[in-house]
């Protein structure tokens, strides 16, 4: 694993072309790690918790296990998740060695050819992106047939020095969240979270984490008593955050920008082992938080459309 680094006055980014992973998004001003990160660099081999990682060729999970060509044809997926199909799979993104090359002092640009999912062929191309505080990152590609495409970065985020993310303070951006029956699987119907219990989730008013986190209600189990919820955003608008994110003292913020539909926010609810992390304490539940910008998940089995030769997405974090 080669590792690469992108720095201004404002910010330090760290990552490695395995999984195009990254390990530091560092504020200069406070001197905080926003991204949560192994302490021994080996964890990223295997890397159960996707820290950090590239995920595709298709983000989130798909079930059944399969999706439908552009002959018709149906192409069958490994399952790594029960009978579903999570973040591409056994031999996903995650896992591969991108090609990197320097851009200028503000950019790299990563690229791989994934010739061996089972999805088609696709060249891929990501830009990882730096100016003054703001860190972006630039997805795109192309095939010559119609396929699946759909990426995302799996960075946890924890922005103190804290052993979990409970008195964080959250808001997104107004959204429904997709409804899970209790094997994860995403359906095609969605809640505005008027009702009691949907209503713990809402964060579109400013509030803390640990408000939605070990609560006695049916969505809260089969979310392992954490977050796990795709929102699906109301409106495109780019130019205003998706999510803010700030610590319990509110001197660290992070505010992520994004052109895609959904993101999936998940709080790292079930730990099987505990692995030393670079900031000195051993992960546990609910040590970060991971915004995963994507479409919104199962859309090859709710969605006509859902083939393409032309994919590109962006989502930037801005920390102050």
């Amino acid at each position: 694993m080669q590792k690469f680094q992108l720095e201004n006055e404002y910010v330090l980014v760290e990552f490695f072309d395995y999984g195009g992973i990254l390990t530091k998004m560092v504020n200069k001003r406070t001197g905080q790690n926003y991204v949560l990160a192994y302490e021994d660099e080996q964890n990223y081999l295997d890397n159960p918790y996707f820290f950090g990682a590239t995920i595709g060729r298709n983000a989130g999970r798909t079930f059944p296990p399969h999706y439908l060509n552009y002959a018709g044809e149906k192409v069958v997926l490994d399952t790594n998740e029960g009978q579903l199909h999570l973040h591409g799979g056994k031999n996903g993104l995650h896992q591969v060695t991108w090609q990197v090359r320097s851009i200028d002092e503000t950019a790299f640009q990563l690229t791989y050819e994934d010739t061996k999912s089972p999805y088609e062929p696709i060249a891929l191309k990501m830009i990882y992106r730096l100016v003054k505080n703001r860190f972006s990152i630039e997805m795109s590609a192309l095939a010559n047939e119609p396929t699946v495409c759909n990426l995302t970065n799996h960075s946890y985020f924890n922005l103190e020095n804290q052993k979990t993310i409970e008195d964080h303070y959250l808001q997104t951006a107004s959204a429904e969240i997709q409804v899970i029956d209790e094997q994860f699987v995403p359906t095609e119907e969605y809640s505005a979270m008027n009702d009691p219990e949907d209503r713990l989730f809402d964060f579109s008013q400013e509030k803390q984490i640990s408000e939605a986190l070990v609560q006695k209600t049916n969505l809260s189990k089969i979310c392992a008593d954490g977050m796990d919820l795709a929102y699906c955003f109301k409106q495109k608008d780019t130019a205003k955050p998706k999510i803010i994110l700030m610590d319990h003292h509110k001197k660290n913020q992070l505010k992520i920008y994004s052109d895609q539909e959904a993101c999936v926010i998940y709080t790292l609810n079930k730990i099987s082992n505990d692995l030393k992390l670079a900031n000195g304490n051993t992960i546990e539940r609910f040590s970060g938080i991971t915004f995963e910008m994507q479409r919104r998940p199962n859309y090859v089995q709710t969605e006509q459309e859902y083939l393409t030769t032309d994919y590109s997405a962006i989502t930037t974090y801005e920390m102050d």
